[in-house]
């Protein structure tokens, strides 16, 4: 089969540039163009200025077959996208007379007779381009062939870019989307050992990991198009990655959890101190989680782990509250919840104070507690600061509570 045609993304913004806001025009372009069976090579970001803009849209057309550009069609004097296409492609602008009869219906709302003409401007078409309606907002988005190759220009609002985007690719379908092997417990070097020898049988098979609080993302992707390449190579990554893998899907950890708890019938239920409800706002994101999920216990002082979960104050003091006996006890307590069956705790030392010698900062207890007796319990200790320490422990609690049905 032959490469995929090949795309580039162009965000415009100088607040993109100067770090006041995130490019997420970029990533969701880029996701749909991957989904389109495009092979996005470059993605940019450049200011609001006229010379730049061209500069980078012309090297780019020059050699991908489309190119994407979101932002800057608006109004003000900084909207300077239209004209920069414009000069790339050698066209003219042309006043379209039924969008500025559209837009002249808003100008009443403007005080500032300049600011009435500005809004025109949105009306101002390149020769020859396929003007893209505006469904909310009022900058219509244009489409350009030239020489060969093809210019998108785009609202950057999301809810004013996203239904022209999907007008654009609309009669496009990847015959090899991406394919996403989501892993937990296992680090990116761990993974990329295990799944790249593999992709020596699979040339046309690319490799991508993508890391996060305790998971990665195994992503393969066809450089051709070829679906029953992409395919074989996922099953063998699969098989390499073993249990460490868990969705193959798109699904959440959590999500993963919930399916598997109503397929195998458990109830489940949380205690927490150190996540203070990370693991249960995780679960109950998952739509239809009501099925199996009976409640939480944020626990965080001493006194409620012991007045509601039941924690003897005896072992609080023998042990400490990050200790092994004091999960244990608190996944038990945990079981109380009516109807549950099974149940996770944690309880650590998320930061920045708290730590001692034998307890250092990132220290987390977990346990497990099955409704028949069972019981398991184990130790991480975690690195960086607060915030990260608590995304890893809840990570990990509904890797626990996915492991121990596994097992069952």
């Amino acid at each position: 089969m032959h490469a995929l045609e090949t795309a580039a993304v162009v965000t415009v913004g100088t607040e993109l540039t100067i770090g006041h806001r995130l490019d997420t025009n970029g990533a969701e372009v880029a996701r749909a163009l991957v989904n389109a069976g495009y092979s996005v090579r470059e993605m940019v970001s450049v200011p609001d200025d006229l010379q730049a803009i061209v500069a980078v849209l012309a090297e780019l057309l020059s050699r991908r077959a489309l190119v994407i550009v979101t932002g800057r069609l608006g109004p003000t004097h900084d909207d300077v996208t239209r004209e920069a296409a414009a000069l790339v492609v050698g066209r003219t602008l042309m006043r379209d007379p039924a969008i500025e009869a559209a837009l002249s219906a808003r100008v009443s709302v403007h005080r500032d007779p300049a600011s009435a003409i500005s809004l025109l401007h949105q009306a101002d078409v390149i020769e020859g381009a396929r003007v893209l309606p505006a469904t909310t907002g009022t900058a219509p988005g244009q489409l350009i062939e030239y020489a060969g190759h093809t210019l998108v220009i785009l609202p950057g609002p999301p809810h004013e870019m996203r239904p022209m985007l999907h007008d654009v690719l609309r009669d496009r379908v990847a015959s090899a989307p991406p394919v996403t092997l989501k892993c937990v417990g296992i680090t990116e070097s761990d993974a990329g050992h295990a799944v790249l020898p593999l992709l020596t049988t699979y040339p046309t098979v690319d490799l991508t990991l993508l890391g996060g609080p305790g998971e990665v993302d195994v992503i393969l992707v066809s450089t051709t198009g070829d679906d029953v390449e992409l395919t074989a190579a996922a099953h063998a990554a699969r098989t390499a990655l073993g249990d460490a893998c868990y969705s193959t899907d798109g699904s959440s950890l959590a999500a993963t959890v919930i399916d598997m708890a109503i397929e195998r019938e458990e109830s489940l239920a949380t205690a927490e101190s150190c996540t203070g409800g990370l693991v249960a706002a995780a679960l109950t994101d998952v739509p239809g989680s009501s099925q199996v999920f009976r409640g939480s216990v944020v626990a965080y002082a001493n006194e409620t782990k012991s007045a509601v979960l039941g924690v003897d104050p005896a072992l609080i003091e023998a042990h400490g509250a990050v200790s092994e006996a004091v999960a244990v006890a608190m996944a038990r307590g945990a079981l109380r919840i009516p109807g549950a069956t099974l149940a996770v705790a944690t309880t650590g030392i998320a930061g920045p104070g708290g730590a001692t010698p034998d307890k250092p900062l990132g220290t987390v207890w977990f346990a497990v507690a099955h409704a028949e007796g069972r019981t398991t319990a184990e130790m991480h200790r975690y690195g960086g600061d607060r915030t990260m320490v608590r995304d890893r422990a809840r990570t990990t609690a509904l890797d626990l509570l996915r492991r121990s049905m596994l097992d069952s």
